[in-house]
């Protein structure tokens, strides 16, 4: 009888720390002028400490497309001082952090074969993720889930080891599956659907995306679950880019005979 009311006290705690942690998970609660400042003082020392790329072609691309694609998305941000960077790497990936400061690494132009169309999927992709203040909105959820953890740890102080031991394992897991990684792919999400946009109303072909992405996916050797993992499956994002394409496309044309030039077919 014990045993199974201390289970009924120990799941109660977790579960109202977790709900707490959920509370403001979704909420910008800090503020985006010193994160900018911030942002821009870590760039300067990532400019600094990381090899940027000496390949002109590729510095002036990457400014080329972040220009145009964040000349469509200054409706959402405006005021925003963007700076576009090649970082001399080999991983295929980019980073977006508040206040406009995009890092592009050269091995994503590689894997895109120099393709402006997929480098501009990326470049709207990671220009999203500011226009929706998604790194305020995880520095903010991770207070919560901090909160959370303080307060757990608070009210088991009078338990034994064992029982601190398994409510804080249990609060870690519960918080980072069920709250921290499913938030995060809704992020990439919002920004792939609006990224999507961005650079297609930038003149970009968004068919770009699907066949970067299938070139993500082929370099995966394995996949990790996409429960456990903070970003889509690249299946899902496919199909969910695809299923975006149609309105896209329009945007794409539209753009593209607004600048004088012709879409392709």
């Amino acid at each position: 009888m014990y045993f199974l009311k201390l289970i009924k006290h120990f799941l109660f705690l977790v579960t109202f720390c977790s709900l707490l942690a959920l509370s403001g998970c979704s909420t910008a609660v800090l503020s985006d002028e010193h994160l900018a400042k911030r942002s821009k003082s870590q760039f300067s020392q990532m400019k600094k400490s990381e090899q940027i790329s000496r390949n002109a072609s590729h510095q002036a691309m990457i400014e080329r497309i972040g220009r145009r694609i964040a000349g469509v998305a200054q409706v959402d941000i405006p005021g925003t001082e963007w700076e576009f960077v090649v970082f001399d790497k080999s991983e295929p990936n980019a980073f977006a952090m508040p206040g406009g400061k995009v890092g592009v690494n050269s091995g994503l132009i590689t894997l895109a074969n120099g393709n402006e169309d997929e480098v501009a999927a990326v470049i709207g992709h990671e220009i999203a993720h500011v226009a929706f203040r998604h790194s305020n909105k995880r520095m903010s959820q991770a207070m919560g889930i901090a909160l959370g953890g303080v307060i757990l740890n608070t009210a088991m102080r009078n338990k034994s080891s064992t029982d601190r031991t398994l409510a804080t394992g249990a609060y870690g897991v519960g918080t980072t599956v069920g709250m921290a990684l499913p938030f995060s792919r809704s992020q990439e999400r919002e920004a792939d659907h609006r990224g999507l946009f961005y650079a297609a109303m930038a003149g970009y072909d968004p068919r770009g995306a699907i066949s970067f992405w299938k070139k993500m996916q082929g370099g995966k050797k394995r996949k990790m679950p996409q429960f456990l993992s903070t970003h889509p499956n690249p299946g899902n994002r496919i199909d969910f880019l695809e299923q975006n394409m149609d309105h896209a496309l329009s945007l794409y044309r539209e753009a593209k005979l607004a600048r004088g030039e012709k879409p392709n077919p």
